[in-house]
């Protein structure tokens, strides 16, 4: 689970496509090149590095949904929930994906967006 806001939100972390928890080193992608996915700076909760890495799209196509999970999981650990809700709203729109998160739940890209988005609404109309 990511910490900071992201924890109090219970917003899940995608790892990638089938991913498993690195052994040692925590969740990590795969099926992507290391790091185009945010994943260990965003477990870390080193947003600032996680929003660069998947900004910078490194062999991530914009509309791939764990890169859309993810940049919205940034956006709420920094207080963006505006933002969170758009990244969230287009990983539903994109084709979904099966996944394990970093907790090892095998889930798919629309049910972990669909649970963050419902989470960061709610957040949203608490303000």
């Amino acid at each position: 689970m990511v910490r900071a806001v992201s924890a109090s939100l219970g917003i899940l972390l995608v790892a990638g496509v089938f991913a498993t928890p690195a052994l040692a080193g925590g969740p990590s992608e795969v099926g992507y090149r290391q790091g185009a996915l945010g994943v260990s700076a965003i477990s870390a909760a080193d947003y600032r590095t996680a929003e660069a890495q998947l900004n910078r799209m490194d062999g991530v196509a914009a509309g791939d949904p764990l890169r859309l999970i993810n940049l919205g999981n940034v956006y709420a650990g920094t207080g963006r929930m505006f933002d969170a809700e758009k990244a969230y709203v287009a990983a539903l729109n994109a084709e979904s994906v099966d996944v394990l998160t970093a907790d090892g739940a095998e889930t798919n890209t629309h049910a972990v967006a669909r649970k963050a988005l419902g989470r960061v609404r709610a957040v949203v109309a608490a303000r």
